[in-house]
């Protein structure tokens, strides 16, 4: 069952998106943060909105926000395109030359400039969503929908590799 997220969750959550992302914190007034397992949910709050929801037995409400992966928040890529340009930090821009390597899953060595973990990911100006930067380099974490549905509207992109 959903539940609220207690004032110092909400008030952690709020932190992450800001140290991490420089997502303003206010950006969220007016939301109730909701729980359920690792994974925490955005929703329009109004008068009843927890009753409602217990009452209809409800399991996901509202906008996916972030999932809790090994202890760290991952940021949905759902998030991250509803939050957009807001996110300017952490953020790595993709050139043309880059991709699609980057939609068909291989990862980008960089150096970029962000730090480790999960970062937001651009194309043009455009949020395309999350990414995973480590030593390794720059890994999607779209999901896959998302990638197949990028990807076939790209030109001259072999819908088999």
């Amino acid at each position: 069952m959903l539940v609220s997220v207690s004032p110092s969750d909400r008030q952690a959550i709020l932190g992450y998106w800001s140290e991490r992302f420089g997502v303003p914190s206010t950006i969220l007034e007016g939301f109730r943060l909701l729980a359920r397992g690792k994974n925490v949910w955005a929703i329009r709050d109004h008068t009843g909105l927890e009753e409602t929801l217990a009452a209809l037995k409800v399991e996901a409400a509202g906008l996916p926000l972030l999932r809790k992966r090994g202890g760290t928040w991952k940021p949905t890529t759902a998030a991250l395109l509803w939050l957009g340009d807001a996110v300017d930090k952490n953020v790595v821009d993709l050139s043309e030359a880059s991709i699609d390597f980057f939609l068909r899953g291989e990862t980008l060595s960089g150096p970029f400039p962000v730090d480790g973990g999960y970062v937001a990911v651009r194309y043009t100006g455009a949020m395309l969503g999350c990414g995973l930067y480590g030593k390794a380099g720059l890994r999607s974490q779209l999901p896959r929908a998302w990638v197949e549905t990028l990807l076939s509207g790209r030109p001259d992109v072999d819908e088999g590799a």
